[in-house]
Formats: structure tokens, sequence, C-alpha cells
């Protein structure tokens, strides 16, 4: 059986989540700072993360992207989350010139980030 390349990054994505999850709290700061930079209507992408975002938060960020970007693979029939409108240098100095994406955030991205942000009240409230 054939692995198409599509098929073969989702797995990849996949199993990447696994290895390195990202912390329900680490999510919850990084879906607000997606929600604050796509309101303002212009594309963004990890260096904006990186100027509003603490330290910690950033090293997970990438895998944030790629859940997003990933949840898109996975789920080819629903909407897609992010839409990928270009690239910029990175201004970590330790990526040396590497380049990052840019995004926009799409209506169905948009539900998805109030959705789980709704999730989480909803648990803090049962827990309660």
């Amino acid at each position: 059986m054939t692995t198409t390349p599509t098929v073969a990054w989702a797995r990849a994505l996949q199993i990447l989540g696994t290895l390195q999850p990202v912390s329900d709290w680490t999510t919850a700061v990084l879906d607000q700072a997606v929600l604050h930079l796509a309101d303002s209507g212009t594309p963004f992408g990890m260096n904006d993360i990186r100027l509003i975002v603490p330290k910690d938060e950033c090293r997970k960020a990438g895998l944030y992207f790629h859940a997003l970007v990933g949840h898109d693979a996975l789920q080819p029939d629903e909407p897609a989350l992010l839409r990928k409108v270009g690239e910029e240098v990175s201004i970590n100095e330790k990526a040396r010139g590497k380049k990052v994406n840019i995004y926009v955030l799409t209506r169905a991205g948009r539900k998805f980030i109030q959705d789980r942000q709704a999730a989480r009240i909803e648990q803090r409230r049962a827990a309660a």
C-alpha cells in the first residue's frame, strides 16, 4: 500500500503530538493570542506570537500551529482552521534566518478556538 505525502504528514503530526503534547495552559494562552491577533484583520505568524506570549509558551507554539494545520489534514471534509498566506524570516535568533509561515484564521478556525475556550470554562465550572 502506497502512502500519500498528505497522509504521511498527518500521521507524523499525530505522532509528534503524542511525544510532546502542548499543555492545556499553553493551549489556552495561545488560543487567546491567536484570537487577539486575528481580530486585527492582518495575517499573523510565529513572529507576532513571540512578541506577545511568554517565552515558555512560545516554545510549544510551533506544535500548536501544526495541530491546527494538522487538523485540516486529518479532517479534509471540514473547513480549514488556518490558511497559510505567506512566509517571513523568523525574529528568533536561534532560527538563523529560517522562514516561518504567516496565517489567516478562518471563520471555522475562530469557531473551533471559541468552542475550545467555552469547553475549558465549562470544565472549570463543573470542577468547582
